[in-house]
């Protein structure tokens, strides 16, 4: 594919600067009553001094039980309530504002832009000209023209507002009418965008319905419903005069209509005008920098909820988006912010939830996108399949009837790619605008709504990677070579989803049993460094040094459990003694026979010993299975901790994988710009003496890897940090943790002779933990901005702008 052709993708898939600026309508949108009131005013923010913290014994972050950082329940890290400002609150209003001037407001706001997407009554229908032909469907099946109808603030210089392509993605399916035979439940979704300088950007979206109480437009969609009747009736009579002739004459709705192949969907089709509300969509939308995700999911369904439909407490919708626009901060890298977001009910307090943010490289980036939710919806073997396609820069098509389930997927899938980073096309929900980029052959990730034409459309390309999220179900390319050490690396993800007892459909998954298995994985052939070394000299030092207790899972035959512990009695590595009385303990809880006790776990430990009938009686079995109910903030610092768990161990098998790459670069004798100019044509990497040293069953995948460009990325990264005083954060992390597995194995050591599992996740769990019992900064709950509010609405108001253009400096 042509240079051009490709550049004309990438500006048509980002979101571009705006040139013109949409006018705010104030008119004909506030159906605010005169009722008034005179709120209190608050001052903007109470900041806990980050020196005034003390920080945590380290001790005591060491003590952590393993049990505390997975299953339990984490509610006793839960945030306090709010409290009101004292006078001790006051002395840090100083330190705001030097902080406040210190702060590059591009990297500390939480958001850039709150947006109303919808209807534009001035302009009445349009019909969207993307959505392919609508006039074959019922009006109310048919998409139109939606418009930003107010965003603030106005601009920001880091990100240029986008009014066509914000709009097009906060209502990926155009503005749509229901009545009230649908279901108009609100709906959250997330969209990404990459702008042309390459930075990703994150947009929150809620899509409701509103009742039309415009009669002209009432008017309009009877009009082309009628219209649209007498076409079929006419199509009926030329085409179809046989199908009918026996039938009676109606002046209702053509046969043809109702007997559809969807009758249910075209009963809803039909609006009266004289019997039906008609319901329009609308969007609320928080365009960020970062993607915290529950955040702004948690915000924009609770200001929804907290328009006020009738006189009541609360306040204004512009306080709490004046509050989440201009008052609250990102957390700095290693560190922690306590902010307080809209209540479900207006007269409850504020919702308190803590945003932590990873320092990189010392930790993996943020991804506050549930991995849980990604093995709920696929399961494990088809995460690990689609992970070998993204790997290999195939073309990956994703389907589903919820765009957030698309988003999901998408973010969680390119994440556990670290230390790689996806560079091609990324548009996990694609516009209707742009399906003409699914023709394009490049490699791609992109996301589909299952109405959607084109998703019914797919065919069987030899490069694409087809996933249905709703049937779990992928259609893989030709000749996919299998993932190294794909058995071994499923139990061990198993093991994890099973420790923080994740729901999931287990059916597709294999029955494992002593996958972590010696004589499958283990390389014994030539392993040579370029420097020459001998490989016969080194294997039996290196055989010598990994060997380790490895322990599995299975089935057992006379289990009924899915899953159980299986030890397999190796020579246990100095390095892995600390995880045998973990294992002990682990077949305690799960209640497995092992045909062998567990050395190091005790005197009186034996994994063949019996569960007492007390404790495996039907009545603690079933207290077992009911699972205590956690609240959704709860629920999400449960997320981040498996989030962290699943990353570390796809983090730890690229470390395997690529133990000794740097061996491998050939770095240049040129200076930096000369090697930047020639980098194209020079050859950066021995691949054939790497492959080399594989084992044969790994060098189908890993020949293909090689070839990529997210591996040439890295090797690029790798001979720029020859140069560079500071190198790629991605790069800089696993260097890092391949020195660990050096330090733990030897530095002559090319790569392991078994599977070895994740060791150090509970060290990143620790972390966490850190940051969720000891916040370093507390934004004030929402105060009142306005002097004088409205009672109640009708609908969802265009805000004053005024208040919400530009930040408040009196509030500090």
């Amino acid at each position: 594919m042509s240079d051009n052709v490709v550049k004309r993708m990438s500006k048509s898939l980002n979101i571009k600067a705006s040139t013109s600026q949409l006018e705010t309508k104030d008119n004909n949108v506030n159906d605010g009553e005169a009722g008034f009131n005179k709120p209190k005013f608050v001052a903007m923010r109470k900041l806990k001094s980050i020196n005034s913290q003390v920080a945590p014994d380290t001790s005591t972050a060491s003590k952590l039980s393993t049990s505390s950082l997975t299953n339990d329940s984490p509610s006793s890290l839960s945030s306090n309530s709010p409290t009101s400002p004292t006078n001790q609150d006051v002395q840090g209003t100083a330190e705001l504002r030097q902080m406040k001037k210190d702060c590059d407001p591009q990297f500390s706001r939480f958001a850039d832009y709150f947006v109303i997407c919808g209807l534009d009554l001035d302009t009445g229908l349009e019909p969207d000209r993307f959505a392919g032909d609508n006039l074959q469907c019922s009006p109310l099946d048919r998409a139109y023209k939606s418009k930003p109808l107010a965003h603030y603030p106005e601009n920001v210089s880091w990100n240029p507002f986008d009014s066509h392509g914000i709009c097009m993605l906060s209502l990926p399916q155009g503005l749509r009418f229901r009545t009230q035979k649908h279901s108009i439940e609100p709906k959250f979704h997330s969209f990404a965008t990459t702008r042309e300088d390459g930075k990703r950007c994150y947009g929150f979206s809620l899509v409701f319905y509103e009742e039309i109480r415009n009669r002209n437009i009432c008017s309009a969609m009877h009009t082309l419903q009628s219209m649209f009747i007498t076409e079929l009736s006419n199509g009926q009579q030329t085409h179809s005069l046989s199908r009918i002739k026996d039938s009676p004459v109606s002046r209702s709705l053509p046969r043809h209509f109702k007997v559809a192949g969807q009758a249910p969907q075209s009963a809803q089709s039909y609006y009266d005008i004289t019997k039906d509300k008609l319901y329009v969509a609308k969007s609320i939308s928080l365009i960020c920098q970062q993607p915290y995700a529950f955040a702004a999911e948690i915000f924009l369904r609770n200001l929804y909820k907290c328009l006020p439909r009738q006189p009541g407490p609360g306040i204004s919708l512009e306080s709490y988006v004046y509050n989440i626009l201009y008052e609250v901060m990102l957390p700095h890298p290693g560190k922690s912010i306590r902010i307080y977001l809209p209540p479900s009910e207006a007269h409850l307090p504020p919702i308190a939830l803590t945003l932590q943010r990873p320092e990189v490289p010392l930790e993996l980036p943020l991804l506050d996108f549930s991995l849980r939710l990604l093995f709920t919806y696929l399961g494990v073997e088809c995460v690990i399949q689609l992970l070998t396609c993204v790997l290999l820069e195939n073309q990956v098509l994703l389907r589903s009837n919820d765009y957030q389930k698309l988003m999901v997927v998408g973010e969680c899938i390119t994440s556990i790619l670290f230390p790689f980073v996806w560079p091609h096309v990324y548009a996990p929900i694609l516009p209707a605008a742009l399906h003409h980029f699914l023709d394009a052959p490049v490699p791609f990730v992109m996301g589909l709504h299952a109405e959607c034409e084109a998703a019914n459309k797919i065919g069987s390309e030899a490069t694409l990677c087809f996933v249905d999220i709703d049937k779990k179900i992928i259609q893989l390319p030709e000749e996919l070579p299998v993932f190294p050490h794909k058995m071994d690396f499923m139990a061990e993800i198993i093991s994890i989803l099973d420790k923080f007892e994740i729901e999931r459909d287990r059916i597709n998954e294999p029955n494992i049993r002593n996958c972590y298995s010696r004589d499958q994985d283990v390389m014994i052939s030539s392993c040579t460094l370029p420097s020459g070394l001998q490989a016969a000299r080194r294997s039996k030092e290196r055989f010598q040094q990994l060997q380790e207790t490895v322990y599995t899972l299975g089935s057992s035959p006379e289990s009924n459990s899915h899953c159980n512990l299986h030890y397999q009695p190796l020579v246990a590595h100095p390095s892995r003694i600390d995880h045998v009385p973990r294992i002990a303990d682990f077949l305690r809880r799960k209640n497995v026979r092992s045909s062998s006790p567990i050395p190091g776990a005790g005197d009186h430990v034996d994994a063949t010993a019996t569960i007492p009938p007390s404790m495996s009686s039907p009545t603690r079995t079933r207290n077992r299975d009911v699972k205590p109910q956690l609240s959704p903030e709860d629920q999400y610092y449960q997320d981040l901790r498996i989030n962290n768990a699943l990353r570390e161990i796809f983090l730890n098998r690229f470390v395997h994988m690529f133990f000794a790459y740097e061996f491998f670069v050939i770095y240049p004798n040129q200076d930096r710009d000369e090697w930047l100019s020639n980098r194209e044509t020079i050859q950066n990497f021995d691949k054939s003496s790497f492959l080399s040293d594989q084992p044969e069953h790994h060098r189908p995948f890993l020949s293909q890897f090689l070839e990529s460009q997210m591996f040439a990325t890295l090797v690029d990264n790798k001979i720029l940090s020859i140069w560079d005083k500071e190198p790629d954060p991605n790069l800089k992390m696993f260097d890092q943790r391949i020195k660990l597995l050096r330090k733990r194995h030897g530095e002559n050591m090319i790569c392991a002779t078994s599977y070895e599992p994740c060791v150090v996740s509970q060290e990143a769990q620790q972390i966490f933990e850190k940051r969720l019992t000891c916040v370093d900064i507390e934004v004030t709950p929402p105060s009142e901005i306005l002097s004088n509010r409205a009672a109640y609405f009708r609908s969802f108001p265009i805000l004053e702008k005024s208040v919400l253009n530009q930040e408040c400096t009196s509030r500090y």
